[in-house]
């Protein structure tokens, strides 16, 4: 019995292979037409009633299992603005089916690597696929020079391309981007950087030492406050732009787990991780600092990014957090990469 049921199913597989093998063309053609109808998910950019936010990248310049680095897409007012753009932004906004050539603007937080890495590729990317106005991208004093810097680096790609694609020779503009610098007049700590249709974008400066300036974002939408941190140690500067935020979207250190492992690096002689460990610390937000600094603040939704070291196991991520739900009684999330939140 046993055995003619083997043999059943044999003879079906068989059957089943030969008339795939008598119909590929037409399973091909099948799986080409399936690919070409994948659609981008315009409902991101649609809902004009709410403030989405999708967290594009948690990672920081450490390797890890992150997707991308920094990276937090913003839409409000049937509008989307990407806030840092690290190694991996890309990809991960394709991942999420973004259709980026819609972004109305690009702000850099800093010009440390890891914030602006994927840049050149956002650019570049959406100049060849079809993106009508160049892409302002707004940041620091200094991004003038990173994107003339990449405007050289590509300019050996521009050309190959405008040659082979006339379309692409005509929109020439669009390869290398806007670039608009962020000057504060003396003594003056946030700056309005955007406002149009409703939303408006505070820039602030943040503590970032030895980074000069260093930026963080407010976004404000029907009466939504999203505060995004970029880089910053916990310190009174930020406290008017984490105010009663609906969602602050901010860096994390958890320095706790770090000072441990310090010990274990020396042990081992990774004195030269020990060392890069140990200056870190200072520059970045501690977990339990930032808890008590969010309370006092009055944020409702503390969401914690560019992680590190980064939450890529279990008891990793149990131990994360240790010790904030103490000082905190809002909201705490560890973020995700490709998570969206909706105000």
């Amino acid at each position: 019995m046993v055995r003619k049921i083997i043999y059943a199913i044999l003879i079906l597989l068989v059957g089943i292979l030969v008339l795939a093998w008598l119909n590929r063309d037409a399973l091909v053609d099948r799986a080409i037409q399936g690919r070409l109808q994948q659609t981008l998910d315009h409902s991101f950019i649609e809902d004009g009633e709410h403030v989405r936010v999708l967290v594009c990248g948690t990672g920081s310049p450490e390797v890890s299992s992150a997707k991308a680095q920094a990276c937090t897409l913003v839409s409000a007012g049937g509008k989307m603005f990407l806030f840092d753009v690290g190694d991996g932004a890309v990809r991960s906004l394709a991942y999420s089916k973004i259709p980026v050539n819609q972004l109305e603007r690009v702000f850099i937080t800093h010009f440390h690597s890891d914030h602006f890495n994927d840049l050149a590729t956002l650019i570049n990317a959406g100049w060849i696929w079809g993106r009508k106005a160049p892409l302002e991208v707004q940041g620091p004093v200094g991004i003038k020079q990173v994107l003339d810097g990449f405007a050289q680096a590509y300019a050996l790609d521009e050309g190959y391309r405008s040659a082979n694609m006339p379309h692409l020779a005509k929109s020439r503009a669009v390869a290398f981007g806007v670039p608009m610098e962020i000057a504060f007049a003396a003594g003056q700590r946030a700056v309005r950087v955007y406002d149009k249709d409703g939303v408006t974008i505070d820039a602030t400066l943040v503590a970032h030492d030895p980074v000069k300036p260093a930026l963080g974002y407010v976004l404000k939408y029907r009466n939504k406050k999203v505060f995004i941190s970029g880089d910053t140690e916990v310190s009174p500067v930020n406290m008017d732009a984490m105010r009663n935020a609906d969602l602050a979207v901010h860096e994390s250190y958890a320095a706790h787990m770090v000072r441990r492992a310090i010990p274990q690096m020396k042990k081992l002689r990774m004195d030269f991780e020990a060392e890069v460990a140990e200056r870190t610390i200072p520059y970045h937000a501690d977990n339990i600092a930032l808890a008590k600094q969010a309370q006092e603040a009055g944020v409702k939704h503390l969401l914690l990014t560019h992680l590190i070291p980064y939450p890529d196991s279990f008891v990793i991520r149990q131990m994360y957090t240790e010790g904030m739900a103490k000082h905190y009684n809002g909201k705490l999330t560890v973020a995700q990469d490709g998570m969206i939140l909706v105000l």
